[in-house]
Order: C-alpha cells, then structure tokens, then sequence
C-alpha cells in the first residue's frame, strides 16, 4: 500500500527557505561590516549589530510574511542561523586583514553556538507569534508584542543617547521601526483596545528589564 504525500507546497516553502537564508547571510554581512564605523561617536552605526532593534523588526517581518506556524519557525530558524554563520564566519576571515577583527586565528565557536540555540528559542516564539493571523483575540495581544519590545529598546536607547551622546541612528532606526510597525498593526487588530493595553502593560516590563540596568 502506497501512500500519497501532497507535493504541492513544497516548492513554495523551498523558496522561502532560500530565500531567508539568502537574506541572514546579507544581514550577517551587513552587521559585521558596520563594525568598521566606530561605536562611540555620536552616530555610532556599528550598534545596528549589537542592540535588538534590527533583529526585532526583521523578524517580525519574517514571520508576518510566512505562510504558518510551521513555515514561521523554520523561517526565523534558517533567516538567524545564516546571519550567525556570515557575522562569525566574516569576523574569522577578517580577522587576518584588519586588527579590529583579530581573533587569534579561531572561529569564535562558542558564541556561534551560543547565538545558534537563542536563534532555536526565537523560532520556538516564532511559531506562537504566526497565530496572530489567526484573526482571533489572542491576535491583538501577539501583534502587540514587537512592537512592545521596540518602544522598549526605543526609550532604553533615547536615555542612553541623552545621557553619553552616542547611538543616534539606533534610537532613529528604532524609533521609526516603532512607527511604522505599530501603526501597521494597530491598523490589522480586530480588538484594538486589547492592542493598546498590552502596549502600555509590556513596554515598561522591557524597558526595566533589558534596558534600565545599562542606563
């Protein structure tokens, strides 16, 4: 006995495959490049690789545009496993040109995997999150949480700008990452009071715990 496995899908799901994968190598490369701008001017571009702004914004778009629960996960999963390889894999070859980048001649394996597992734990979250498409209540409270986490790192960082005169273009990036996404979402929720009270509610939880400490 034979059984029939519908095929039919599968080419689209390849193609998202790659082409998030193609999109975390681009997104690695980038980031590590930006570490040849200094992080301590005003500016301070290199900061795009190290605060979560940019990984928050990006993610979300990836599951926002996979087509379910499933595909989500592997998405965010092959999207954060591909930039860790580029970032890492940049920052060895690098380091035999330019002393900024001097790592002894070892691939920093240890942190490769270290950021390997947290790419597994967003794709678990991942999968969760994909249920705002669902267009029940849970939804409004799920599309509420990136945006929560951006408004957070958004005052984090216009403290830390106000106070030492650095990360100008993060709290810009971060800023209108918040704008954009959550008019975006405030516009998709069925239930928008829900929407705006878990904004309220989450957003100065994740300010006080992942930003004020560093202030």
């Amino acid at each position: 006995m034979t059984i029939a496995v519908s095929t039919e899908k599968s080419p689209i799901y390849l193609k998202s495959y790659l082409l998030f994968i193609g999109l975390g190598l681009i997104a690695g490369v980038i980031t590590r490049l930006s570490d040849f701008f200094p992080n301590d001017d005003l500016w301070s571009f290199s900061s795009i690789a190290t605060l979560f702004g940019f990984w928050m914004l990006t993610v979300t778009l990836v599951i926002y545009f996979s087509t379910s629960n499933i595909n989500a996960a592997i998405n965010v999963f092959l999207y954060l496993l591909s930039m860790n390889f580029a970032f890492y894999f940049l920052k060895y070859v690098l380091g035999f040109f330019f002393p900024i980048f001097a790592n002894g001649g070892t691939f920093q394996w240890n942190l490769f995997m270290l950021y390997n597992i947290i790419a597994l734990v967003c794709s678990a979250i991942s999968y969760v999150l994909y249920y705002w498409n669902k267009e029940s209540k849970l939804s409004n409270f799920l599309y509420a949480l990136p945006v929560s986490g951006l408004a957070a790192e958004t005052i984090g960082v216009g403290m830390y700008l106000y106070h030492h005169h650095t990360f100008l273009f993060q709290f810009i990036f971060d800023f209108f990452s918040f704008l954009l996404l959550g008019f975006w979402f405030y516009q998709k929720t069925k239930n928008k009071i829900i929407y705006s009270l878990t904004l309220v509610a989450i957003t100065p939880i994740g300010y006080y715990f992942f930003y004020y400490p560093f202030l």
